[in-house]
Parts: C-alpha cells; structure tokens; sequence
C-alpha cells in the first residue's frame, strides 16, 4: 500500500473558545491518518488558548498566535506553518465529516489535472437543537473562471487544493476582507487551476446569527471588496475576454449592489455615487423614496433570497 500524502488542517481561530473543540475533533476524526492539524491563534483575547492546551500539550496540533491580522491573513500564516502535499480549510466554527479528507484526496489522486477538490456542504444554524440546511445551487467541475464571474459559490471549508499551487500563483489577498476567497479562486482559475466537484456533503457550515458577516453593516465593504476585485482583475484581461466575459455589465452590477448595500445602512449619498451609472427612474427611486419604505425592503428582499438559497436538510 503506498504511503498517504501529508494533509494540513489550517485553522484560524478569534475568540472560539465555545466552538473550536468541535472543530479540531472533527479533524482528528479523520478516515485518512497522515494529517497535521495547524491552529493559527489570530489575536483572541477569551479563553481560546486555554480550551487548547491539551491539544497542544499531547502535540495533537500545532499552535501558532500572532496579533490579529483577519482570517485571510490568520489563513496564510497556517499555511506557511504546513508540510503537507495538500491544504484543508477548516475554519473554528465549522466540522469536517469523517471521510472528507479520505474522499477528496482520493479524488484530486485519480485526476492529477486537477489542482483543488470542492465538497458539496451543509449548513446549520447555532444553537441546539441543530437545524441543518442545503444550498439550492448548481456545482461543477473544470476551469470555473466564468461561472465564478457570476458569484462566488465555493466555501473554503469545502476545499482541498495541492500546496504547490498556493506556492505558484499566492495565497489569500489579506486586505480583502470577507471576499479573500472569490479573489483567490477568480485567480487560479484564470491561471488555469482546474477545479474537481465532489457530490457529496462532507462538511458542516455554522450560520452564526450572532457572526459579523450576517449584519447589514458589513454589506457595504463587503460589496467594494467584491468591487475592487473585478476592477483589479480587468486589468489583467485582454480586450477580447473583457467583451467575451461583458465585463462592463459585470462591473455595472457589482456597483449596483454596492448602491443597494449601502441603502440598507441609510446612506443615500454614497448610494447615489454607486448608481452613477444606473437607469434613471432607479437613481429618481433611491433619490426620492424615504429611508423608512426603502431600507425595510431591501432588508425584506434580503431575507427571502438567504432563506430560498436554503433548503431544509434531511
């Protein structure tokens, strides 16, 4: 039997004190044995270290903690830390099902083309008793450049990616954050990095109503990171691919997002500067509408896509 590959586990944890053990667990669960488990302590200030010490003591991972730099940043430090062939991203709050790394190493080994495997996964809410939930989209294998145009749909929990590729093309951009990983595949795809599907759900993705990324008062940096990201990535494209791919309508898009995410803050001023380009009956609807009907209904449009994207899982 040959000899198993060397798998890294990275971990990022803040202030996880209350979900990081169901984390780790999860990743010493594994059906695959040659894995190393490395937690990248990014600045917590509750008792993370402490519900770690007995991991660390039985050198059943590696700790690493450094000031807070942010996930993308807490992500590449791990991953400068790893030996392994491949990298798993495994964030604190999340779990790994059993077979996960066997399944996706076992899937990248019998299509050396391909440089990342990608999971199906199931999300649940925080809290007991669970609730489990399924995203209603469509997955598939290949160069996904163009699909990741149209929206990012790849969770890096759901990841394995061969290590020589992050070595080649870089890891996460740290200065983009919550939107670090759409610029990463953007990047590898258009290098050329082939992506292989696994249909198969073998991870758990905590919503945590409590997260940041749930509040409204995010949506606005979030979308400019989404923003910068196509504006930086054009410039890398030659002219036919920009009309190829109707870059411009795709940057169009991007800003108005941006316009609606930031009404759902109340800032019409920076909304206006967003829709700049749009229609003019929707600049005369963001200009004269009150405050009072446009911010509850965006919050209401908002609600209803996140709870049709999910589905109850069974």
């Amino acid at each position: 039997m040959s000899k198993q590959s060397l798998v890294s586990i990275i971990i990022p944890a803040y202030n996880v004190e209350g979900f990081i053990k169901n984390a780790i667990n999860s990743a010493l669960n594994q059906t695959y044995s040659n894995i190393e488990i490395v937690v990248i302590d990014d600045g917590s200030t509750d008792k993370t270290k402490e519900v770690l010490n007995s991991y660390i003591t039985s050198r059943k991972i590696k700790y690493i903690y450094q000031a807070n730099q942010g996930l993308a940043g807490a992500r590449n430090s791990g991953i400068c830390e790893s030996h392994g062939k491949y990298i798993a991203l495994l964030d604190a709050d999340d779990e790994f099902l059993p077979e996960k790394i066997e399944k996706q190493i076992s899937a990248l080994e019998a299509n050396p083309d391909y440089g990342i495997c990608y999971c199906d996964i199931i999300h649940f809410f925080e809290g007991n008793p669970r609730r489990f939930y399924h995203h209603r989209y469509t997955y598939q294998s290949g160069n996904l450049f163009e699909p990741l145009l149209e929206k990012q749909f790849i969770n890096p929990l759901s990841v394995v990616i061969k290590k020589d590729i992050l070595d080649k093309w870089g890891v996460f951009d740290p200065e983009l954050r919550h939107t670090e990983d759409w610029e990463l595949w953007l990047r590898l795809a258009h290098r050329g990095v082939k992506f292989y599907y696994l249909d198969e759900p073998l991870a758990l993705y905590q919503v945590r109503t409590s997260g940041n990324l749930s509040i409204p008062l995010n949506e606005p940096k979030m979308k400019k990171n989404s923003l910068k990201i196509f504006i930086d990535l054009e410039k890398s494209l030659s002219e036919e691919e920009k009309s190829r791919y109707h870059f411009k309508e795709i940057i169009k898009n991007l800003k108005l997002k941006t316009s609606l995410a930031y009404l759902l803050i109340g800032d019409k001023k920076s909304a206006l500067t967003y829709a700049e380009n749009q229609p003019t009956i929707l600049r005369h609807l963001i200009s004269f509408l009150p405050l009072f009907i446009l911010r509850p209904t965006l919050l209401l449009l908002r609600r209803a896509k996140h709870r049709f994207l999910l589905k109850k899982y069974s």
